[in-house]
């Protein structure tokens, strides 16, 4: 039979597009299945599809786009479809009802399954009259107003199914909203088996993914960890996701002084490289109608702290047995779950092991059965076929994507590249330079299509893309580097997890070098470090009036007495001051920087100074940075708050008559620390008043 999951874009990020195409993936193995996106907003689709899925966008809003449908005169009158309280009923227009209604006129379905109020009321009005209409609820009966629920009763009861995710919502709606000609029943979402090895627990990093809105109450974790730091400073905190209240969560970081301890990740997909990352796996909703992140987590190994909100945590997790259930907001509740599983690492094991057992109910398999035999129940494929005679719409045909690789950075250094795939020849993995003078290297792939990038292998620092030699036959053009014409390797999943024990792997009297393996401009690509000498930085601490850095100094570099920071302006007011610092331990240092310092010597309106390390007396100094983890872009990841100075200076002649009037304000000049694209420690003044 043939599938067709009608959903608002398949090209972003989130719990609806992840378990749309969990479901259709496992469908495709046995059905045809198509994907409709009303909308399309960028070139390609976070997640990746399964090419056995035909993806149909029906209204190109891309900025690059030579439709201009954004622009389009239907998309600027208000749908007459979609209830009007649903919540993006202003991104609905009479341009997609007509695009929706024109693909459904000639559309053979046998299922049409809507996956939101909006698209819900579509599927009532605009699907073929002999399909099996389905809708899907991803968020609850208690989410949506009393208007919205009145508006999509009319629509519901024209439709054969209406699916929520967990019992306790199913219950509510045929409570409050009886439907006598449709069957309401719960099926839970899928959560495929990860595509990389689940997390052996044992490092100090608890993680929580999701959308940085208010119903995720990252708020009060963030509020939660700062008890668990006083207890266990060894442990951070990763906020995968993005959101409005990115910044009011940073602003919180900042106020608590967790800078060194929480880091908001920004968007990660797929998102099992990144729970693997943990040893616990943490949700703090108000309400969650599922819970996709938690069965995430859980295949992935870990267990889980969450709240006990309604309703799909409680019917996910086992209190006790693969994780802990906390009351909603109560932030000393959550510190003392974390800390019971951090402090107690025999538990924590059972619990993972207990997660990723019970987890496995969640797999695609069983849940798509249930929905075929929904399917079968309500006579899909049973239905005669009327005529279309609709015009069809025209498609267009994406490009076939490069080779397909799982890339993974082991505990040893080693970086290993998988073909997925059969491939004919013997063909070789060439990572690139973009410095001319420093030539390609080589690694072949073996007969089990994996090439190893040996640790040592000698990658001179900088960004290293990776391509495979000899081109496929029939390989897309957009998939190729135009110079050399060897396509681009495109990665399905990269774990980054060996990289962050690089530090851990430094030999005293060797040079320090990294390999991490990354996504850039869609296609695989290596950051290498390599220093004979690296100082590197471990908590910052930002005060009023100063700026602490740490670290160790690392490499062939041995520290004698105590260490000297040096701070150099860039530009051609070239400058130096230097600050004394302390020793700690065989390698560790500890240096002040007074703001004041660098304040009184600006040179210009923009002062950049970098920041490096004299380990001994007369020695050459080392730069300052972070490179031995796993984030090889820190600068969104790692801020670090400003400092707003005060500083009075002489008034020009030309103000000093209206000065004389009132009361004028010491000047503002903002002093920050931040990383620079090559992860290396940077301080920039600035005074907005000079020129």
């Amino acid at each position: 039979m043939k599938v067709s999951f009608l959903i608002h874009t398949i090209y972003g990020i989130g719990g609806t597009i992840r378990t749309t195409v969990n479901l259709a993936e496992e469908l495709a193995g046995r059905h045809e299945v198509e994907i409709v996106s009303v909308f399309r907003h960028r070139d390609e689709p976070l997640f990746a599809i399964d090419p056995r899925i035909t993806v149909v966008p029906l209204v190109d809003t891309r900025p690059s786009s030579p439709s201009g449908e954004t622009k389009h005169p239907l998309a600027l009158e208000p749908s007459e479809c979609v209830p009007a309280h649903e919540a993006r009923f202003t991104e609905y227009s009479r341009l997609t009802d007509r695009r929706v209604r024109e693909h459904y006129a000639v559309s053979d379905a046998d299922v049409v399954i809507g996956t939101r109020p909006g698209l819900v009321a579509y599927v009532a009005q605009c699907a073929p009259a002999r399909s099996v209409l389905i809708g899907q609820e991803h968020m609850t009966h208690h989410h949506h107003s009393s208007e919205l629920r009145s508006e999509l009763r009319p629509h519901l009861a024209a439709l054969d199914a209406f699916v929520t995710v967990s019992e306790g919502d199913a219950a509510v709606w045929r409570e409050r909203m009886p439907l006598p000609g449709t069957r309401v029943l719960a099926i839970p979402n899928s959560v495929p088996e990860p595509m990389v090895p689940v997390s052996d627990l044992g490092g100090t990093t608890v993680v929580a993914a999701g959308r940085l809105a208010a119903e995720k109450q990252y708020d009060v974790l963030i509020d939660a960890f700062a008890r668990v730091v006083a207890a266990r400073p060894e442990w951070t905190l990763r906020i995968c996701g993005w959101g409005r209240q990115k910044e009011r969560l940073r602003r919180r970081i900042d106020e608590l002084g967790l800078y060194n301890h929480v880091h908001l990740m920004g968007p990660r997909s797929p998102i099992e490289p990144e729970w693997v990352k943990g040893a616990i796996a943490v949700s703090t909703s108000r309400h969650e109608s599922f819970g996709m992140t938690l069965v995430e987590a859980m295949r992935c190994g870990l267990p889980v702290v969450s709240t006990d909100c309604d309703y799909g945590p409680r019917e996910i997790v086992a209190d006790g047995v693969d994780g802990l259930l906390v009351p909603v907001g109560d932030r000393g509740a959550i510190a003392a779950a974390l800390l019971r599983l951090i402090d107690d690492e025999p538990l924590r094991r059972r619990m993972g092991a207990a997660a990723r057992s019970n987890a496995a109910r969640f797999d695609p398999g069983p849940v798509a059965k249930r929905y075929e035999e929904l399917f079968a129940s309500l006579g899909a494929g049973t239905r005669t076929h009327p005529e279309a005679s609709a015009p069809g719409l025209t498609r267009e045909v994406e490009p076939a994507p490069g080779p397909l690789v799982d890339c993974a950075a082991q505990a040893d250094g080693t970086v290993t590249v998988a073909l997925l795939g059969e491939r004919a020849g013997r063909p070789a993995l060439v990572c690139s330079h973009p410095a001319a003078a420093v030539p390609d290297r080589v690694f072949p792939f073996g007969p089990s299509g994996r090439a190893v990038v040996p640790a040592d292998a000698g990658l001179a620092e900088g960004v290293w893309t990776c391509r495979i030699d000899p081109p496929e036959a029939g390989a897309a053009p957009a998939a190729q580097d135009a110079v050399t014409a060897r396509p681009r390797l495109a990665a399905r999943a990269v774990d980054q997890r060996g990289a962050m024990r690089a530090a851990e792997r430094v030999r005293p009297g060797e040079p320090v070098h990294t390999l991490v393996p990354y996504v850039r401009h869609g296609g695989l690509a290596l950051r290498s470090w390599v220093r004979p000498a690296h100082a590197e930085s471990g908590g910052i601490t930002v005060g009023a009036r100063r700026i602490t850095v740490s670290g160790r100094l690392l490499g062939q570099a041995r520290p004698v007495g105590d260490p000297v920071l040096l701070l150099l302006r860039r530009g051609a007011d070239a400058g130096e001051l230097e600050f004394p610092g302390a020793r700690v331990g065989a390698d560790g240092f500890r240096c002040t920087i007074p703001l004041a310092a660098p304040v009184a010597v600006q040179a210009s309106g923009h002062d950049v100074w970098d920041l490096w390390l004299r380990h001994a007396p007369g020695a050459a100094p080392v730069r300052i940075g972070r490179v031995l983890d796993d984030v090889v872009e820190k600068g969104g990841v790692f801020p670090y708050p400003a400092v707003d100075l005060l500083k009075k200076r002489p008034l020009a002649r030309v103000r000093a008559a209206v000065d004389r009037l009132r009361l004028r304000e010491p000047d503002r000049v903002t002093v920050k620390m931040f990383f620079s694209a090559g992860n290396e420690l940077v301080l920039k003044v600035v005074d907005k008043a000079m020129k």
